[in-house]
Order: structure tokens, then C-alpha cells, then sequence
């Protein structure tokens, strides 16, 4: 089953929002700093970015990322604020085009603040766990 995942700009955000709203609200009520609200002012105001991976049979999305671009004095850091939905092995693989991405924009690193059982999974994709957060260098 292919799976394609997809980065929305700033304009499309509005669109595609309600496909995306769902799990970006149930993760924020589990976690608490944000609510979907937020986040989706974020995303129009580009100051974070939505992907959304789709089922490339029924165009079911099945998974739901959320990035945010932050400068630190030394260097830019893309960090994975949000990732959620379902069947993740068919798009952890998908790690690597956030990741690429993330370079073409000029970040040194990703940063993802992970459930520990993600920590083994991403650690075959060149991630390494130090606090409670795993990263990469790009």
C-alpha cells in the first residue's frame, strides 16, 4: 500500500484543515501546551508547518505531522512538535523527505520530543535519545 506524504504550504493549510483537525486536537488535549486553535494559527501564519501522509488507495489520511522552523543563536533546528495517527509503520519511512526538507531550509538539526517506545524506532533512522529528546544532525 503506497503512502504519500504531503507538505502544505501556509495557503493550503485552510483547505485541508479539517482532514487534519481531528488528530492535531487529540494530541493537544493529551499533551496540553497547545489546543488545535493554536496550532492552526501557527500553520496559516507559517511559523509551522503541516504534512499529512495519505493512503495512496482510499485517500485516507493516516498520519498527521506538525513542524515548527526555530533559531537558535548558533543554528536553525526543525523540531517535530506533532506527529499522530495511525499505522505507523507505513510512514515512518517518510522521516527522512522531513528531514531532507529541513536541511533545504537551512537547519543543522531535528529535534523531536518522542514517546519512549519511538526511541527505538527512530533511532535505525539516525536519531539518538539525550534527555527526553531524540535528534539528528543534518
Amino acid at each position: 500500500m503506497q503512502t504519500e506524504l504531503i507538505n502544505f504550504t501556509k495557503d493550503q493549510v485552510k483547505k485541508v484543515w479539517p482532514l487534519a483537525e481531528k488528530l492535531v486536537d487529540a494530541a493537544c488535549r493529551e499533551h496540553g501546551g497547545y489546543d488545535a486553535k493554536d496550532i492552526l494559527e501557527f500553520l496559516e501564519g507559517g511559523h509551522m508547518q503541516l504534512w499529512m501522509a495519505v493512503d495512496g488507495e482510499d485517500n485516507k489520511v493516516i498520519c498527521v505531522c506538525i513542524t515548527e522552523i526555530r533559531q537558535y543563536p548558533n543554528f536553525k533546528v526543525c523540531d517535530l512538535r506533532i506527529t499522530t495517527g495511525e499505522q505507523y509503520e507505513r510512514w515512518f519511512s517518510y522521516m527522512d523527505q522531513i528531514c531532507e526538507w529541513a536541511k533545504s531550509e537551512g537547519c543543522k538539526k531535528m529535534e523531536i520530543f518522542a514517546r519512549p517506545g519511538w526511541e527505538r524506532i527512530l533511532k535505525s533512522r539516525g536519531f539518538h535519545k539525550t534527555h527526553v529528546q531524540l535528534e539528528k544532525k543534518l
